[in-house]
């Protein structure tokens, strides 16, 4: 008995395509070209100041804008099933990762500048305070996201 081998391009190829099958099973998004998604009836692209929008489906008219993709996908679930606590609940968790992750950038970036010692140990204070906001707020984004869509 003589075993058929495929070639490799061919198998990876196939597997992709289990794969995609699957995650749209799981996800019921579309990834476009462009890097909008769909779901349902609902449009998540970039606007004009590189933050995530919804729209309605052929509309331009914004629903809401989102610092991060996964807010605004979450937010769009949230908003299609008229869960509007939820939906708000994610504005906020957007804006305060958001303004945590600027305030890291800001210290990561004034610590290489800090000459004095006092100047020096309470900017790397709040760095690492910073830090492990973002870090939690990053954390109940994913979390959010796990219990959402998968």
């Amino acid at each position: 008995m003589k075993k058929t081998n495929k070639p490799k391009a061919k198998v990876i190829k196939e597997l992709a395509v289990q794969f995609e099958e699957e995650f749209k099973k799981t996800l019921p998004i579309t990834v476009q070209k462009d890097g909008s998604v769909r779901f349902n009836e609902y449009t998540i692209k970039q606007t004009d100041n590189e933050n995530w929008g919804i729209y309605l489906n052929n509309s331009p008219f914004l629903i809401e804008s989102y610092h991060l993709k996964t807010c605004a996908l979450l937010a769009t679930k949230a908003y299609s099933k008229t869960n509007l606590n939820k939906f708000f609940e994610i504005k906020h968790l957007d804006n305060r990762y958001w303004a945590s992750f600027s305030d890291l950038q800001v210290y990561k970036k004034n610590i290489k500048l800090a000459k004095e010692f006092d100047r020096f140990c309470i900017l790397l204070n709040k760095l690492e305070d910073s830090e492990n906001r973002t870090n939690m707020y990053k954390e109940q984004i994913s979390k959010m996201f796990k219990y959402s869509f998968v």
